[in-house]
């Protein structure tokens, strides 16, 4: 499916029409026709609720847009009868104002008077007098000043003028006021109004979601009605703390503390209650699911002021987003407000960048083999433009996005890359995650989770997950020893965040767990936060934390019973879980130093699910044991969509040992259904060589043999090496395998004829004495060219490739960015990423073969080449003069590497068939 994504691009030369504005009537024509189409092709559509973002439009009127709080103060000397009209504060330019300059909408918050200071410290909070209720509709104060200097504070709300931020030309309007849920239900009702409109009817139709983009306001934020929710939701009336939003200081750095805490987490609360749950609550109500980039990624990035974790778990479908080269991943953090709230689907932002043109598939995988160890199992692609023909190519695009769309160059190939994610994505969606660890990430008003790391005190091989307060308080229980969740997530132990201070009804929460048999890890809190019941609250905190932790210091005492459950502190996760006999879900031993591997596990009621990434682009040959027993492992290639069960395995100390192979950026699913039975190979040798498992002391033969399923208890064997070799089973049985010479690597040499298609500057044909890149040669045609070329070559086999023992490989080497080949006209597949590998074992002959290779680039070189000609010379058309959005003129721009650069080769490999002793 689709999301409907209304925004302006950056156009320094104006070349894009301004198009309709957005709801306007041609926009809906257009949306209709998007979703009756979509309807009819069974796809699903989501819509964006405002052109661009942050929820908005020109709709909106100041009474329900973004505000701030502004303040103006003035000095009096009393005793004096004092009777004037108080400045106004200085407000944003961009504030809606009427024509005597005042703003269209504001609200007199509060006057707060009091004794002047030249350190902006108020040491006596009694001292600060409320006036209120002395100001009149016209702004005028009247109060008889006591003696002294004294300092007179206006309190204004009134409209921070923000426009919604990159808005298509038609279309722009203000930002609603997210904190006020009547704000949320106008705009709302406006959008769903609007579509009906247009629609119709909702129901049955392709349209499934309303999508909330990141929360991008700038500034400090308020809401008209913000004094009354302070008081509802923290118990005491926050007006003589204002100044402390103003760099003042109120009685002492501890109180002022305390106090933004306080309005932290109010303003986080009023975010998620009247934005969040409000627009889900409205597009629920007219058969929706709201989808929202509800959490980070928090400063210095975007200050969100929101526990991000509720946020999301707030949504129907929590999305995150991630980058190519950029800092922006905010991937375990949807990841975990999925797992603990119980939703299935982890959404992606994907492949979002400032980089135009510059990345193949290739260059993709990694990033999506990241975000899916990270808990990433679905992919919003960041951005498929539409362009109508008069758009040209590479076409009109979003200034920030990987595009993704008809008119790349590699997209008439991109379909493997597609299934690949699609596949992957599938089984991530499979069970729930499986974790050892839950992280409380503190309750600070606005909470983050950073991108996936390595724990020291957990180490690798132990993955977590990080909750909050409302989770904790709502939805934690304990079974057998476990913290459980409804939705059927269960974590070994809980670990508090390193802090003095926690909220005591989560404490209260944490003893009730901990009595029911909970394992909680941390140090012992001693104080409350905020200023709610302040001290009586820091009090209760701490006789109740006394009474948890007793004599556990952390130092000589480093646990404690309590009920069924222990309190642990001072000892490293790692050693709390091998204590309860819980060692790491995943580990490797490798033939390389300097391997790193990435993983992720799933499982159902009826399978493990592992996804086993190799972080290194080179080859890696690992034993990996993964903590399951008793099944046997089936290894899902989720490239080809092949899927087979192992042979060579092994049950040992920890889990099952498998051995794997993986390319450059490889990935694998291997995945534990079926018991496994004794027929399963447990070691392999060639002679005084170990192949599997790793032992030390003994060489280690690197990759030679590869076993594979047969029927019955058949074996097939394939050699990248002759010798002898010698398989014992799991019954003690050995088979010894006499093998021939593998026949040398033969490399497919001399020139290429190479045809470019015509009208983009490249001649009809051209022969390469030698594969090297289209960049090295010296015609501008050549050098610069964008789209995709066929490589012609005839080639005869070696008599020695062509025995009925062997299966055959052609490998490309080196490819940028995509292959399509095909031998003596049959067509052999897709290539995108390394081995750039094909098996053409039933399509050789002994003579003449013919092998055409279709190689796609980038539109990057065309893009440069073009920058060095006349407008009126060049072939293509975008609105991008960078290959970097702010940065990087494509006259500038390097070349990347473009064509089929080899060597191209043919592997062979010897085979058998081998029946196991039983």
């Amino acid at each position: 499916g689709a999301y409907i994504f209304d925004v302006g691009a950056r156009d320094p030369e104006g070349v894009i029409p301004a198009g309709p504005a957005f709801m306007g009537p041609e926009s809906l024509r257009a949306i209709s026709h998007a979703v009756k189409e979509a309807t009819r092709l069974g796809l699903e559509l989501g819509f964006i609720t405002s052109s661009s973002w942050n929820a908005g439009g020109p709709w909106v009127t100041p009474e329900h847009a973004s505000m701030g709080l502004h303040h103006s103060q003035m000095a009096v000397k009393g005793p004096v009868k004092f009777s004037q009209a108080l400045p106004f504060p200085s407000i944003p330019k961009k504030t809606p104002r009427r024509p005597d300059g005042f703003p269209i909408y504001y609200k007199d918050i509060a006057v707060l008077a009091f004794p002047q200071t030249t350190e902006k410290l108020i040491e006596d909070a009694t001292s600060i007098i409320n006036l209120t209720n002395r100001l009149e509709k016209n702004g005028r104060l009247t109060w008889d000043v006591p003696a002294g200097k004294w300092t007179i504070m206006r309190f204004v709300c009134t409209n921070t003028g923000q426009g919604l931020a990159i808005p298509s030309p038609n279309s722009g309007g203000l930002v609603i006021d997210h904190f006020n849920p009547e704000a949320t239900e106008m705009h709302f009702q406006y959008l769903i109004d609007r579509l009906l409109s247009g629609l119709g009817s909702l129901e049955n139709t392709a349209l499934k979601y309303m999508y909330l983009c990141s929360y991008e306001v700038r500034g400090q934020v308020w809401t008209p009605d913000l004094l009354r929710e302070f008081q509802k939701r923290r118990g005491y009336d926050m007006t003589s703390y204002l100044p402390a939003l103003f760099e003042f200081t109120v009685q002492n750095k501890e109180i002022t503390e305390r106090f933004q805490y306080d309005f932290r987490k109010t303003l986080g609360e009023l975010l998620v209650d009247a934005f969040y749950r409000k627009a889900r609550e409205m597009s629920n109500e007219h058969g929706f699911l709201l989808c929202a980039e509800a959490g980070g990624p928090g400063p210095p990035t975007h200050q969100v002021p929101v526990d991000a974790l509720k946020a999301l778990g707030a949504l129907d479908i929590p999305r995150g987003e991630f980058w190519n080269k950029h800092n922006i991943w905010v991937v375990k953090e949807t990841a975990c407000a999925s797992h603990i709230y119980g939703k299935k689907i982890v959404d992606m932002e994907a492949f979002t960048s400032w980089r135009h043109w510059q990345d193949g598939p290739f260059e993709l995988k990694p990033l999506a083999d990241r975000a899916m160890c990270g808990g990433t199992n679905h992919f919003t692609l960041h951005t498929f433009a539409h362009n109508p023909p008069e758009a040209g190519l590479p076409g009109w695009v979003y200034h920030a996005g990987t595009h993704i769309n008809v008119n790349l160059v590699w997209w008439p190939k991109a379909k493997p890359f597609i299934d690949y994610l699609s596949r992957c994505s599938y089984l991530l969606q499979q069970g729930l995650f499986v974790a050892d660890v839950c992280y409380y990430y503190g309750d600070q008003g606005f909470n983050f989770v950073p991108p996936k790391h390595v724990d020291p005190s957990l180490g690798y091989g132990h993955d977590y997950d990080v909750t909050n307060a409302e989770v904790i308080l709502s939805r934690m229980g304990v079974e057998n020893g476990r913290i459980v969740l409804p939705d059927g997530m269960g974590y070994e132990l809980l670990v508090l965040p390193d802090r003095e201070d926690i909220d005591l009804e989560v404490l209260r929460k944490l003893e009730k767990l901990i009595e029911d048999g909970a394992t909680v890890v941390g140090r012992k809190p001693t104080q409350s936060n905020g200023l709610t019941d302040y001290p009586h609250r820091d009090e209760k905190v701490s006789n109740l934390a006394n009474k948890l932790w007793g004599p556990c210091d952390g130092t000589k005492v480093k646990q404690r019973s309590y009920g069924k459950g222990k309190i642990i502190w001072g000892r490293s996760l790692r050693e709390i879980l091998q204590d309860r006999g819980i060692g790491p879900d995943f580990s490797f031993a490798s033939r390389s130093e300097g391997t790193e591997l990435d993983y992720i596990h799933r499982r159902t009621k009826s399978a493990d699910i592992y996804f086993v990434r190799n972080k290194n682009m080179r080859w890696e040959k690992v034993d990996c044991i993964f903590r399951v027993k008793g099944k046997t492992p089936e290894l899902w290639m989720p490239d080809t969509g092949e899927m087979r069960k192992q042979v060579v395995f092994d049950f040992v100390e920890g889990g099952t040992i498998v051995p794997l192979r993986l390319p450059p950026a490889g990935s694998v699913f291997v995945i534990f259904r079926e018991k496994a039975g004794e027929d399963r190979v447990v070691s392999a040798s060639r002679a005084d060589s170990q192949v599997f498992p790793l032992s030390p002391g003994i060489p280690q033969e690197f990759a030679s043999i590869e076993v594979l399923p047969g029927e019955h208890n058949d074996i097939e064997l394939q050699f990248w090496k002759g010798g002898t070799y010698v398989l014992t089973t799991a019954r003690g049985k050995r088979t010894k395998v006499e093998v021939e010479a593998v026949p040398a690597v033969q490399e497919i040499t001399g020139p290429w004829e190479i045809r470019f298609p015509e009208g983009w500057g490249a001649p009809a044909s051209k022969v390469f004495p030698e594969l090297v890149s289209w960049t090295e040669d010296s015609e501008d045609g050549v050098k610069y060219f964008s789209g995709t070329a066929s490589y012609y070559k005839e080639f005869d086999l070696p008599a020695e490739l062509s025995q009925p023992d062997k299966q055959l490989f052609l490998e490309l080497g080196r490819v940028r960015v995509v292959a399509d080949v095909y031998l003596n006209g049959k067509h052999l597949g897709i290539l995108w990423k390394p081995p750039f590998r094909l098996d053409i074992t039933k399509l050789t002959k002994p003579r003449k073969n013919r092998l055409v290779v279709e190689v796609a680039n980038l539109w990057s070189n065309r893009l440069t080449g073009d920058a060095k000609l006349p407008k009126s010379k060049r072939y293509c058309r975008t609105n991008m003069k960078n290959a970097l959005t702010w940065s990087s003129p494509w006259k500038e721009t390097p070349l990347p590497e473009s064509g089929l650069l080899g060597p191209v080769r043919l592997l062979a490999v010897r085979k058998t068939i081998v029946r196991l002793p039983r």
